[in-house]
């Protein structure tokens, strides 16, 4: 739901998969999210099917008919090859080694092992994602409450995104980076440093919007490293909270309640990491209190810090908070705790706790439909204080194929929410992830008509159905 040098993994080329393992925190993980699969961040260890003797063509018992073989996984009960039968066994579409995926980077491999661009630091990739969503899902779909644009019932362009950037290395002693993050597609708004409230400042309203579809520049940083001690200073995402805004970081295409209504996306300011050992991690800084692009309003003013602590080679706890003047959010604070623990080769969970509390005059409850969100102060449909508590369980059927599904209760401004959501991630190729879903939402709390483009109904009563396919480069 750190060390900054995780993203060296990104160049390494021939050495290392593009897909690095799950960063040590939040703020980690929004930054490396398109780098990262929700496998390889949950440390997943993935067996590939081509690595095992007993993989061979079915024969005997375990033709997909025999005695001891369920015909689908071709798991056999009473010996034979093991899982080498069946749709998703060795012979099936979905089995098999995916492979290490093509990087843009490779272009600069000089044949030998080296890579120019790499080697000296640099990094650069993307994503593209198309999607659909059968309805408005209380979050990104639709703008969350406010339902002001058709971001559902079409097959769009959720997000492209790009980034570019120099890793700062400070396990050679003093070094310097920096990074910058683009979106363009339904998502851009997202991404845009929206608690500006004032239109024309950095990328929010600033003519970047073109109907539905927006650019934005999440990510413009410059970074200084010195061994253990990082510090970031600029616009950056948040490290709180488990769920991210670049799409391929998460399992889901649809995002938390919580993420999406009471939860920072970016900060503008100064942000150190520090790791102090093998197991734990420190963070602590300054920013324009919350969603700020190089801009204060309302006096911002907040510190904004965390900690990560590996409990053992298994569990990991992480911290993440914020406090002060918010900024569009008023003064307050937002606590947030995530839990994650491997429990077996193939099994895994993640539970998420947050807390906002805020003096900001707001009332998540009150309909803001009609309307829509955009420049100037806004007092319905946010959230004033929430709680949040997130649960997630994932399932590695083989390494192409990944069950997961994620329950939430949301509580804002005195009323419940609660969502449910289950799907699958679906990796024909190292590049490629397919991701099918249906999410159950209902409130006893709130059975308001919301109405916008192509919508009108209860929107916090419904189910909706989603698909995406998202192409790493």
């Amino acid at each position: 739901m750190h060390s900054w040098l995780l993203f060296s993994a990104v160049g390494l080329g021939c050495a290392l998969p593009a897909f690095a393992a799950e960063p040590a925190s939040p703020m980690m993980r929004r930054t490396a999210a398109i780098l990262n699969t929700p496998e390889e961040r949950l440390d997943i260890q993935l067996v590939n099917c081509t690595s095992d003797p007993s993989c061979t063509a079915p024969t005997g018992n375990c033709d997909g008919t025999g005695a001891g073989c369920d015909g689908m996984t071709g798991d056999c009960v009473g010996g034979g090859c093991g899982s080498g039968c069946g749709l998703l066994g060795g012979c099936g579409l979905l089995s098999g080694e995916l492979g290490d995926p093509w990087t843009v980077t490779s272009l600069f491999d000089d044949g030998c092992g080296g890579n120019s661009f790499t080697d000296n630091g640099y990094v650069m990739g993307g994503f593209t994602q198309f999607g659909y969503q059968s309805g408005p899902d209380g979050a990104f779909a639709g703008n969350g409450p406010f339902v002001n644009q058709k971001e559902y019932k079409t097959f769009a362009l959720n997000q492209q995104y790009l980034y570019f950037g120099k890793v700062a290395d400070g396990s050679k002693g003093f070094d310097w980076g920096f990074r910058a993050d683009m979106i363009f597609g339904l998502d851009g708004n997202e991404g845009q440093a929206f608690g500006n409230v004032n239109a024309g400042h950095y990328d929010y309203f600033n003519g970047w919007n073109h109907g539905a579809y927006e650019w934005a520049l999440p990510q413009a940083y410059g970074e200084l490293a010195y061994e253990n001690l990082s510090v970031k200073i600029g616009h950056f995402y948040t490290p709180i909270g488990y769920e991210v805004i670049p799409s391929n970081g998460n399992f889901f295409l649809s995002r938390q309640l919580t993420f999406y209504n009471s939860e920072p996306f970016t900060h503008t300011g100064a942000l150190g990491t520090y790791k102090v050992n093998d197991k734990l991690t420190v963070q602590g800084g300054w920013t324009l209190g919350m969603d700020s692009g190089f801009y204060q309003y309302n006096q911002a003013n907040s510190f904004l810090g965390g900690a990560t602590y590996a409990i053992d080679d298994k569990t990991s706890l992480i911290y993440g908070m914020i406090a002060g003047n918010l900024g569009w959010r008023g003064d307050g604070s937002i606590n947030s705790l995530i839990l994650s623990r491997k429990w077996a080769e193939k099994f895994s969970t993640v539970h998420q706790f947050d807390v906002l509390s805020t003096n900001n005059p707001t009332d998540f409850n009150i309909n803001p439909t009609p309307g829509g969100f955009g420049p100037g102060a806004v007092n319905t449909g946010v959230a004033r204080n929430s709680t949040g508590l997130i649960n997630y369980a994932f399932y590695d059927i083989n390494a192409k194929l990944k069950a997961g599904a994620r329950y939430e209760w949301y509580k804002a401004d005195g009323t419940s929410y609660q969502t449910l959501t289950g799907g699958v991630n679906i990796k024909p190729t190292s590049n490629l992830v397919i991701r099918p879903e249906v999410r159950y939402m209902f409130s006893h709390g709130n059975h308001q008509i919301y109405t916008g483009p192509s919508y009108s109904g209860q929107l916090f009563n419904q189910t909706v159905f989603g698909i995406d396919a998202i192409l790493t480069f």
